[in-house]
This record gives structure tokens, C-alpha cells and sequence, in this order.
């Protein structure tokens, strides 16, 4: 017995309605990688992306029954979409997952955008363009940059502009962000008289002081020489990690 076309239909909004409902799921604030060699990632869906303009006419829908994207109208659409990452965390990635079956290139126009927390534009990365080669996911290298969180000072946001053209398949699916965590910098003088600034592990230990994880063993020094009983390594992870047992 064939389905209906009622059935049909509802299962295709079923299928939209579910990937909205991950869209915002990803969207949400990540637990980072703890480490400073992996990477970790922030999911902005296109639902997450809105125009600029109040008065701009968009949709979230598209030509293949059951795919859901971010489109524009023409002559195009510039859309925005803000994230957030750790202070100190260094951007070294992003991803552009867009669909332009068009055979030209350009009707999706991505970018992420570093400001001032006046919104004054500091850096912004290489625009990446849609191939006209249907859906495809680009990526890339934005370490060279050096974008570092500094969530009192900076915001961040990736942009993007969507231009339609009929009877194409054409619109942003969503943007993914890299980064990875960084040891602070070293301060110019040192907290302990034992660990000086010449010491090799000095700018460590002054991020564990700084981050209030550690404040020594008394007497303006740290003991780097010490052994670590069980007890001072559970204030340790626990400070560093934020624990919670509730």
C-alpha cells in the first residue's frame, strides 16, 4: 500500500522540524576540549543567521523537498550570526557548508568577522565562496590571523550573503568555527621567588596563580620542587576544571 500524500507531506516536515530542532541544539554554548592541541567546535546553523536589515525579505526554505537552508532574495541578502568562544582561545578553523547548483560561483559569500566591542571591525577573514557545484563543505586555515577570544573587548560573527536564483538550489546550511585553547602569556615579573622568569615552566605556573588554582606552598613560593600528595592534586583538578557535584 503506497502512502499518502498527506503521510508524505508530514514526514517531510517531520524531517525539517527535526533540523531546526538540532540546528538550535547546536547552537548552544560547547564544553571546550580541555587541552591546548584539540580542537574544538562551535555549530552556528543557518536558522541562526538573520538579515541585517529589518525590512529584507529571506526564507529558510529551499527547492529539494526536505533540506532546510538559509536563503536570500535578490539581488541578495546580507546575513549575521554571532558566537562565542573562550577568552584566549585562538580561532584556527572554519567550515562553510552551503548548497549553489547555479555553475557560477559566488551566490553564497561567507566570512567571519572579528570587531571591537563598538562594532568597529578589527579582522576579517577571506571570503568564502560557493562553487555553483551543488552542496559542498569549505574550509579554512585562519590561524595565520591570529584571532584570540577576548570576550571584554572583541566580539565575533560571521557573515554571510545569499542571493537567489530561480529554480536553483542555493543557501547557506550553517558555519562551524575551530579553536584551540593557549596557555596565557607570561607576565613580565614573577608571583614566586622560587620560579623565577627564566624558569622553563614559569609561564605555566603563573597561569595556574592567575586562574587562582594554585597559591603556592607559603612564604612567596611555589615549590616547584615538591612532591604532590593526592589531596593537593584534588584542589588542583578541581579548581582547574571547575568540578561541580551537584
Amino acid at each position: 500500500m503506497c502512502p499518502t500524500r498527506a503521510f508524505r507531506r508530514n514526514l517531510a516536515l517531520a524531517a525539517v522540524i527535526a533540523f531546526l530542532m538540532a540546528g538550535f541544539a547546536s547552537a548552544q554554548p560547547q564544553a571546550p576540549n580541555y587541552g591546548t592541541a584539540a580542537l574544538t567546535y562551535v555549530q552556528v546553523p543557518g536558522v541562526a543567521f538573520t538579515p541585517f536589515g529589518s525590512g529584507e525579505v529571506f526564507g529558510f526554505s529551499n527547492v529539494n523537498t526536505g533540506q532546510a537552508l538559509r536563503t536570500g532574495t535578490n539581488p541578495g541578502v546580507y546575513f549575521g550570526a554571532p558566537f562565542q568562544l573562550p577568552s584566549g582561545a585562538l580561532i584556527k578553523y572554519l567550515e562553510v557548508d552551503s548548497c549553489d547548483d547555479t555553475g557560477s560561483t559566488g551566490y553564497v559569500q561567507t566570512a567571519l568577522v572579528q570587531a571591537d566591542k563598538f562594532g568597529d571591525i578589527l579582522a576579517t577573514s577571506p571570503f568564502v565562496l560557493s562553487s555553483g557545484l551543488g552542496c559542498l563543505a569549505q574550509t579554512q586555515d585562519l590561524t595565520a590571523l591570529n584571532m584570540v577570544g577576548d570576550n571584554l573587548n572583541t566580539r565575533y560573527w560571521l557573515v554571510a550573503y545569499i542571493s537567489h536564483a530561480d529554480g536553483f538550489n542555493v543557501g547557506l546550511a550553517g558555519m562551524t568555527v575551530g579553536y584551540q585553547l593557549q596557555v596565557s602569556p607570561a607576565p613580565p615579573t614573577a608571583t614566586f621567588t622560587d620560579v623565577p622568569t627564566t624558569a622553563p615552566f614559569f609561564q605555566y605556573v603563573e597561569a595556574l596563580a592567575a586562574s587562582g588554582i594554585t597559591g603556592g606552598c607559603g612564604g612567596g613560593m611555589y615549590c616547584p620542587n615538591n612532591p604532590v600528595t593526592r589531596g593537593q592534586m584534588a584542589v588542583f583538578l578541581a579548581k582547574a576544571l571547575g568540578l561541580q557535584f551537584q
